[in-house]
């Protein structure tokens, strides 16, 4: 059988190292019980084989401990000390608890035995005197094979499973842990952003907004309807191994899938076509640059898609008929020299960088309630950006009022006040009437709230 190769793996460890490894875990663990004389919880993953390190499995271990302390703030037990060590022999956290011993143990095997993700977590217990407490002591059940799901003991001391066998089901509950959770977050970006109520000429949950032909109803389908192809990007980006030009390119055929299974969906309305070239790419592009570096950055993301896209759209502009522009975007080129969302890409999406990252990630650390946090950086937005969308349903004259109705909320305190939220609605009333839709700030919110909640998970 074809030996497994691990994605952008670490070094190979030999049995040296491990021996090594290991007695340096006895003394840590040795030193902390004297000094602190509390139990102590050692944490670690399963990983067979001589490669112990990559950005998927630090992923997984990222979750493991996240899993670990919300479950000890939950269950009102203080930690005293923590350290991680990163080697190549693998992950490792130490944690001395100010608790009792059998809680402590019973609460690793509930979140060892959670899901498959569970299975790949180590969590040793050691009680004040160094004893390692044992699942059966506590009558608890004893942990099940990843593999057969039969009991992990036999399967061990038989050597049921190949080294290759257990690794590929290992980065198997990996990858699909990573993108189970990259398809959460974009999901809470595109509802997140629908949700958000009220919004001016935007559909929320209250109205339609300047729209006659979608609802809330109609969005939420189109969501299910394009999420499972940005996924497929997302995994895209993940595996890609060319360049990021070539990454672009890659995605156009799976956009215009996109595109039909939205139509489809919603009985022919576009509800999300912009969202689903500029998600796709920021989607894609985050997966590539975590798989080589095992963190997102939203920053250096945004600056990897300007320098490889623009090349590639540059082309599409010079490819435009000035007699006969075919679409919006291309009439609003013609017209007015306005590169919309395909301009914000060359560029590192600026109002995105600038604007909507640096506001949400304050609001949230803040603790701002959700609703209003979105609300308040769509406004931000929307008195700074260019939005062709609302070019294309008026005027430039109409886009400056705009953004000037949209300053003048902000200095009321915008959604953070009641003032500035009625005055939101009013507006929302204001832009009804005059047919206009901020769509193109709009889909920069829903980039924000994805990119800050990656950066939450995988930053």
């Amino acid at each position: 059988m074809k030996e497994f190769v691990i994605l952008h793996g670490g070094p190979a460890v030999e049995v040296p190292d491990m021996l090594a490894a290991r007695d340096g875990r006895a003394r840590a663990q040795q030193v902390l019980l004297a000094r602190y004389q509390k139990p102590l919880l050692f944490f670690t993953l399963n990983i067979p084989g001589p490669v112990k390190t990559s950005p998927l499995i630090h992923l997984g271990f990222r979750e493991g401990i996240r899993r670990l302390e919300a479950a000890f703030q939950e269950a009102g037990i203080p930690v005293l000390y923590e350290k991680v060590i990163e080697a190549k022999t693998g992950y490792e956290k130490y944690y001395v608890l100010d608790g009792e011993p059998a809680a402590i143990k019973t609460l690793a095997c509930q979140i060892e035995n959670q899901d498959r993700l569970g299975r790949l977590f180590d969590m040793d217990v050691l009680d004040r005197d160094g004893r390692k407490l044992e699942r059966r002591e506590l009558g608890l059940p004893g942990r099940l094979c990843l593999v057969c799901s039969q009991p992990a003991q036999a399967c061990a001391r038989s050597r049921k499973h190949s080294v290759s066998t257990l690794q590929r089901n290992i980065h198997r509950i990996l990858e699909n842990f990573l993108l189970d959770t990259v398809e959460q977050n974009l999901r809470a970006g595109l509802q997140g952003e629908v949700d958000a109520t009220p919004k001016p000429g935007l559909v929320d949950k209250d109205n339609p907004g300047a729209h006659k032909d979608m609802d809330w109803h109609t969005f939420a389908a189109s969501t299910d309807a394009i999420v499972p192809f940005l996924r497929e990007m997302a995994e895209k980006g993940w595996l890609w191994e060319g360049s990021g030009a070539d990454l672009f390119l890659s995605l156009r055929p799976m956009g215009a899938a996109a595109e039909k299974a939205m139509f489809r969906a919603t009985g022919n309305v576009n509800t999300h076509k912009g969202i689903i070239f500029s998600l796709g790419l920021v989607t894609s592009f985050t997966l590539w640059q975590l798989a080589q570096t095992g963190k997102v950055s939203s920053e250096a993301v945004l600056k990897a898609i300007g320098e490889n896209v623009t090349p590639v759209l540059e082309q599409d502009f010079a490819k435009i008929d000035p007699y006969h522009p075919h679409t919006h975007g291309e009439v609003l080129y013609v017209k007015y020299g306005l590169k919309g969302i395909r301009g914000e890409a060359m560029e590192g999406f600026p109002s995105l960088a600038k604007v909507a990252m640096p506001a949400l990630r304050q609001f949230v650390q803040e603790g701002r309630p959700q609703n209003e946090a979105y609300i308040q950086t769509l406004l931000l937005l929307l008195s700074q950006v260019e939005d062709t969308n609302i070019l294309s349903r008026s005027d430039s004259a109409t886009l400056k009022e705009a953004q000037q109705q949209a300053k003048h909320i902000l200095d009321r305190g915008g959604a953070f006040t009641p003032e500035g939220l009625q005055a939101v609605w009013d507006l929302n009333e204001d832009f009804i009437k005059k047919n206009i839709s901020p769509g193109g700030c709009a889909d920069l919110l829903i980039l924000a709230i994805f990119l800050v909640r990656m950066e939450a998970v995988f930053g």
